[in-house]
């Protein structure tokens, strides 16, 4: 819970939720960004005014980085790498409301997103990506979001917080079906990622059996609601898995000897280094 107490200036946090790792292939990254402002916002402390529409154009077509008018209040830029978009921008909590085509061009590879005036408040919004696949094990800063504050006389606006989307691919089907909470909840895949969730820990303690039913029900709960990436790999978690085989069955034992492995470096003490 964040804490609003007043204070002298403006503070912003920028906080992002989102599973890192892709399965081979993988080009849609879902992020869930809360940004969070104390001090009084955007606005002083001043009443936030009611939010008036702003007429909507094409994610495509952009518009020029000119000077933020007055009611830009708090601005999200978010710049990719090459190969990388932007697929939508929403926020989702407290309010929902469409961002992706009040984008201003602002670079080569940014975009500004104007989201009006704020207190001392807390947002959320569903950032989706579509990045490149550059191959198993290789590592891309997917995204990187600024939280900027224009200035009252038109000059550059203020970096009040950053947050940073990066992606990993693997060909581990056990890391790259989880699901993070925040996604989830904004995703509509909250049951979901709970049954995966109970999936994951009954093989992490070597129950490879509930596991087992745990996972086979979100595989039907994911091939129901049309997640079809999921669906896949949830297939392969459970492809083959029976009493004695299948990945289910290897990633509880995996789980078991990583458990067994920290248990004995529990037992090991190791002093600090010296400073040089």
């Amino acid at each position: 819970m964040a804490n609003f107490a007043k204070s002298r200036a403006p503070r912003f946090t920028a906080e992002v939720h989102h599973n890192p790792r892709l399965p081979e292939g993988g080009r849609a990254l879902h992020a869930v960004v809360t940004v969070t402002a104390t001090g009084g916002g955007s606005t002083g402390g001043r009443p936030v005014p009611a939010a008036r529409p702003e007429p909507e154009v094409p994610p495509a077509a952009g518009r020029d980085g000119g000077p933020f008018g007055p009611d830009a209040g708090v601005v999200l830029r978010v710049r990719t790498p090459v190969g990388a978009e932007v697929a939508f921008l929403r926020q989702v909590a407290p309010t929902a409301g469409e961002l992706t085509g009040r984008r201003r061009a602002s670079g080569p590879r940014s975009g500004d997103y104007p989201t009006g005036p704020w207190g001392d408040e807390s947002r959320d919004f569903h950032l989706c990506l579509r990045v490149p696949d550059p191959g198993l094990g290789r590592e891309m800063l997917a995204a990187r979001i600024t939280v900027l504050l224009p200035a009252p006389d038109g000059t550059a606006p203020r970096v009040v917080a950053q947050g940073l989307v990066r992606a990993t691919w693997t060909d581990d089907p056990v890391a790259a079906v989880q699901i993070d909470p925040q996604v989830a909840c904004h995703t509509g895949r909250f049951e979901l990622a709970q049954v995966i969730q109970r999936g994951l820990d009954a093989a992490k303690y070597g129950d490879a059996d509930h596991a087992l039913m745990e996972l086979r029900r979100a595989l039907r709960l994911a091939a129901a609601a049309g997640h079809e990436d999921t669906a896949k790999l949830l297939a392969k978690v459970v492809d083959g898995a029976d009493a004695a085989t299948g990945t289910v069955r290897q990633a509880a034992k995996a789980f078991e000897a990583r458990r067994e492995g920290s248990r004995k470096a529990s037992g090991t003490v190791h002093r600090p280094e010296e400073p040089q």
